[in-house]
């Protein structure tokens, strides 16, 4: 078995595990952005809640005490709007550009604990297999990149080590006609001695 056999197939093999893995990955960036959007809106959830509870406790507060939950209410608030305008923008965004949106209406916490508490899934919806789609085309290019960054420094040095064939003044290897086929002086017809 030629050893440029076997490195093709371990090479294929390769290839096809890339890829695979790709097409994963890429298929639970749907699930993910779903269950991101799920601890998202219970954020939300709790900080409309808290801005309840604030606002009862300013109705009652003591003059002394009001300008302090007045400046927490503004930051409730802002949060408030800030999730509302992330949970919009997710469920507005094209199945393309949601990565762009999520990336725009990042919440670091939200998705810190989306990522810890990820349970993966098999999504067969559209999206999904476009996104698996997708993966596997990118981690192949991805392979193949690599893989002839990595590869480009030993086809020069055998280029380098390869005689010049202007300086030997022919071609310095023989075609591959040449090496498949013996000369003819050195074939033999079969005879009854042999």
């Amino acid at each position: 078995m030629p050893v440029g056999w076997m490195a093709r197939k371990l090479d294929s093999l390769a290839g096809a595990m890339v890829g695979a893995a790709g097409a994963m990955a890429a298929s639970q960036w749907r699930e993910y952005l779903q269950q991101y959007r799920q601890r998202l809106g219970g954020h939300l959830d709790e900080a409309e809640a808290q801005l309840v509870h604030l606002a009862g406790h300013h109705a009652v507060a003591d003059a002394a005490e009001r300008p302090m939950i007045t400046e927490i209410m503004a930051v409730v608030e802002d949060r408030v709007t800030t999730l509302g305008a992330a949970l919009r923008a997710l469920a507005e965004a094209p199945s393309a550009l949601q990565p762009w949106a999520f990336v725009r209406h990042l919440d670091p916490l939200a998705a810190r604990a989306t990522l810890e508490g990820f349970q993966p899934a098999l999504p067969v919806d559209t999206a999904s297999l476009a996104w698996s789609g997708a993966g596997l085309v990118v981690a192949l290019l991805l392979y193949e990149l690599v893989k002839g960054l990595l590869w480009a420094p030993v086809v020069v040095t055998r280029r380098a080590a390869r005689p010049r064939a202007a300086a030997k003044g022919g071609d310095a290897r023989p075609t591959r006609a040449a090496r498949t086929t013996p000369a003819l002086s050195e074939r033999r017809e079969p005879t009854l001695e042999s």
